[in-house]
């Protein structure tokens, strides 16, 4: 009897004391006179059309946060395996073990903000500020503060996004960190003043906070069963429960919120214990071939964040997080077949197929009448007045009720050219793709008006799985002689779904993506020295999304550019 015990701990947290937010703004710069009415407008055109006048951009808003997050986590397990041989052709392995995970979490969030500045009951902030900063001097007494009082003529902000939308207006950023850290030394002296411009703000400090803890119990028996040479069988269980505990806040705002934000603390506890078998068969009838066949069950836990029991009920709309989720869980069937020898390499053919029950997605949906007390919090019910008037609109994150069957084939192959004449046989090739088809149904609301009264029908609409591409290629092309190695190597990913959304004009997929990466090195004949080199993106793809109607206009774009390490590496 083998046994392989662990016992581990990890603490993590994450300080941030000094967060601030300082807003300007022009309230003569919208351009809807221009593109209001006119369809599939692209996002580079938009800024043509506001009529920029920094003088008129005046100070509007100071948020200065801090918030503390921490995470620790104990686990213990133990793996144990015996060795039986039940006949002269048939020996096996019988393994079985389990894991214990408690887990804790908590989050602190405390903000100071409040009304404009630009308004008059913003003049004592106002002039506290002036009253600091000299280059807003000549602004002392007014709630008119312009952003040139603020800007740094000596900073450039480069082209960003290789120049397709031009940045304006860069701000001193240590006049900015000097304002909010005279506002945070004058926070009592602001109270007292009875100043709304700059306050504790009760809502933004109680609503994000949470505390709790997960615990993971499992266990499993699984045995590796051989046959003779040709056959291989390893059937499995796993049991795993997964409860959790969150406690966060259910409030809704008023008027007064800012002030005393009206909420209940809430805590709910939720298991979600699951039986897991699975099955592989290994056949390898020849010494080049080898065929597999497996079944499996997986589990996709939902986000924490999606499970804290937090409820905020505003004029119109309730964020309403689902303690009540359930793991996404995936019964995967998979079939491969590899060839191998010393002219092919390692070539590898597979089809799997899966069934995902529970997919979890974020979603929007709309409630009205008395299907609105459903979302509200307990303590703001009161069965006995009516439903809120109008229709809410209702974040929260969902289980999808239909199961979502995805297929593929997967092709590998890896080689190594060693019998081409020189220069060739130094050629090293590896080629991965991946195609997938994927059909899901997601729940949606949809509107129409019947009279002057809109009404709202559940329905549905089908597409592909979420974040799940069609296509996916991974190629590596490199080349080996003697202590002197490179690989240049390239990622396609064709478009993914990305977003379920009530109108389907605003649901998005990424763009295709296709980045290219190099990688270097040349070992030393000296104490074991190695020169190496890693450049990524080296073609400077973006990562985009673009609207699933009309592709050729983007959603949203980053550029990350190109990256890159060199170094000497010493191995003693």
């Amino acid at each position: 009897l083998h046994v392989d015990a662990k016992v581990s701990h990890t603490y993590s947290e994450t300080k941030n004391p000094d967060d601030f937010t300082i807003s300007f703004r022009q309230g003569s710069a919208d351009p809807n006179s221009q593109f209001s009415g006119k369809p599939n407008i692209d996002p580079h055109l938009i800024p043509t059309g506001i009529k920029g006048d920094f003088s008129k951009t005046l100070l509007s808003n100071i948020v200065t946060n801090s918030n503390f997050f921490k995470e620790r986590a104990v686990t213990a397990s133990v793996d144990m395996d015996v060795h039986l041989n039940i006949a002269e052709t048939i020996t096996s392995v019988i393994k079985f073990g389990g894991k214990y995970r408690y887990q804790t979490r908590s989050f602190d969030n405390d903000q100071y903000d409040g009304q404009g500045l630009s308004l008059s009951s913003g003049r004592f902030v106002d002039d506290l500020i002036t009253s600091h900063f000299t280059g807003a001097a000549p602004y002392a007494g007014t709630t008119t503060i312009p952003i040139t009082a603020f800007l740094d003529p000596n900073y450039s902000f480069g082209k960003f996004l290789d120049g397709d939308f031009a940045m304006y207006a860069p701000l001193n950023a240590s006049v900015m960190t000097g304002i909010a850290d005279l506002l945070r030394a004058n926070a009592a002296v602001i109270a007292k003043a009875g100043a709304i411009a700059y306050g504790h703000d009760d809502f933004q400090a109680t609503s994000y906070d949470y505390s709790g803890n997960e615990k993971l119990t499992a266990f499993y028996l699984m045995g590796t069963f051989n046959i003779g040479t040709a056959i291989t069988v390893i059937p499995g269980v796993r049991y795993q429960n997964l409860t959790t505990t969150y406690t966060a806040s259910r409030g809704q705002q008023s008027p007064l919120s800012y002030l005393a934000y009206a909420h209940n603390d809430t805590t709910f506890t939720v298991g979600h214990p699951f039986w897991l078998p699975d099955v592989t068969l290994r056949c390898k009838p020849l010494p080049w071939l080898d065929v597999r066949l497996s079944y499996s069950n997986t589990l996709a836990y939902p986000d924490y964040n999606a499970v804290i029991p937090r409820i905020d009920v505003s004029n119109g709309a309730i964020d309403w997080n689902n303690y009540k989720l359930e793991p996404s869980r995936s019964r995967n069937y998979d079939a491969n077949v590899s060839f191998y020898d010393n002219s092919i390499g390692l070539f590898t053919a597979g089809v799997f197929l899966k069934h995902i029950d529970n997919l979890i997605y974020s979603y929007s949906l709309y409630a009205t009448g008395a299907k609105v007390w459903s979302y509200y919090p307990p303590q703001f019910v009161d069965p006995n007045s009516a439903p809120p008037t109008g229709a809410y609109r209702i974040n929260t994150f969902v289980n999808d009720p239909y199961r979502i069957r995805v297929s593929g084939v997967e092709l590998d192959w890896q080689t190594h050219f060693w019998y081409l004449p020189d220069p060739f046989k130094g050629i090293v090739l590896n080629a991965n793709y991946t195609h997938t088809t994927s059909k899901g149904e997601y729940p949606y609301t949809d509107s129409r008006r019947e009279g002057r009264t809109i009404v709202y029908v559940d329905t549905s609409f089908t597409d592909r799985l979420l974040y799940q591409p069609n296509d996916i290629v991974n190629l590596s092309l490199g080349y080996d002689y003697k202590n002197f190695s490179i690989r240049v190597s390239m990622l396609y990913q064709a478009d993914i779904f990305a977003s379920v959304t009530y109108w389907d004009q605003n649901r998005t997929t990424t763009a295709p993506y296709r980045r290219w990466d190099v990688s270097v090195k040349q070992n030393l004949p000296w104490f074991g020295i190695q020169l190496f080199g890693n450049f990524n993106n080296i073609n400077n793809a973006r990562d985009m999304n673009v609207l699933q109607m009309y592709p050729d206009i983007p959603q949203s774009a980053q550029s990350y550019g190109m990256t890159g390490d060199i170094g000497i590496r010493v191995k003693l």
